[in-house]
This record gives structure tokens, sequence and C-alpha cells, in this order.
């Protein structure tokens, strides 16, 4: 009886000591994989970064360029009203 009860004690330090090595090696495997996962998310945080970045300068050109337009616009629209006011006046004198 006591054969078998020290057997039955060793089987259970080893299946205790499988356990604990099994708990590791799945937590090891955990933090690897968790790991990977940040630098993927790091990667796709860098490159969203760049992304925004560079959506943020055609954004300044963009309004850099339509300021140029609209000053554009408003001195063609001021020679054409004055364009118009020229001719209104000349048509009235030949009236």
């Amino acid at each position: 009886m006591e054969k078998w009860l020290s057997f039955i004690s060793i089987i259970s330090s080893f299946s205790t000591l499988i356990g604990f090595i099994a708990f590791f090696i799945k937590l090891g495997r955990e933090k690897g994989e968790s790991e990977a996962n940040l630098k993927e998310l790091r990667k796709d945080i860098d490159e969203n970064k760049n992304k925004v970045d560079k959506l943020a300068d055609k954004v300044n050109e963009s309004e850099v360029e339509n300021g140029r337009l609209i000053a554009s616009l408003s001195s063609d629209l001021g020679w054409i009203k004055s364009s118009l006011t020229d001719i209104k006046n000349q048509l009235s004198k030949k009236e």
C-alpha cells in the first residue's frame, strides 16, 4: 500500500510539473503572438500617420491653389464689371 501511495505521489508530482510547463509554454506563445500583433499595429499606425501627413500637405496645397484661383477670378470679375460699366456709360452717352 505504501508503494502504491508513493507511486501516486510521484505521478501527481509529474503531472503538476507538466501542468506548470504547459502553462508557461502557453503563456510564452500568447506573449509572442501579442508582440507580433503590436508590431503589425505599430507598422499600420506609422503608415496611416504618413498618409495623414501627405493628405494634410495636399489639403494645404489645394487651399493655396484655391486662394490663387479666387484672386484670379475676383480680378477677372472686376475687369468684367468695369467693362460693363464702361459699355453702359457709352450706351447712355449715345442715347
